[in-house]
């Protein structure tokens, strides 16, 4: 087994040490003690340091992970057809997803329902991200982006 070792970029570090600074920081301010879940929020989400909410490259190739939408649209579109069967007896055609990601499931669902649908929502906590849904839904399927 070969060890690969892994070196930060000079914007990774200065990312890092910012946020590392941040975090302490509240701590601090809070007596010596947070709570986990707030540590994780900093953590995920301080505004420009937090791992969704700085501008670094995190999904697909080059990035830390890939999901199955970016491997290919086939799984939006699978659930695509789950919704329109959903919707066969449903009053209400509406979605709701929780962290979307750069936007690529939102994109193969909306672009693969057979139904018009009244919303899609995404429930999304880091500023970049939601501006990357949005700046993929408006290139790719402008006449949705409304909904």
């Amino acid at each position: 087994m070969t060890e690969q070792i892994f070196q930060l970029t000079d914007e990774e570090r200065g990312l890092s040490s910012a946020l590392g600074q941040s975090i302490r920081n509240e701590i601090i301010d809070h007596g010596g003690v947070i709570p986990f879940s707030r540590y994780m929020e900093l953590a995920l989400y301080t505004p420009h340091l937090g791992y969704y909410s700085n501008p670094l490259h995190k999904f697909g190739s080059g990035g830390d992970f890939i999901t199955a939408p970016l491997i290919s649209p086939l799984f939006g579109m699978v659930l695509a057809r789950q919704i329109d069967e959903l919707w066969d007896a449903q009053q209400s055609r509406q979605i709701l997803e929780f962290g979307a990601g750069n936007g690529q499931l939102a994109l193969s669902i909306l672009a693969n329902l057979t139904y018009e649908i009244e919303a899609y929502y995404i429930l999304e906590l880091s500023a970049n991200l939601v501006a990357r849904q949005r700046e993929l839904l408006a290139e790719q399927i402008p006449h949705l982006l409304h909904k």
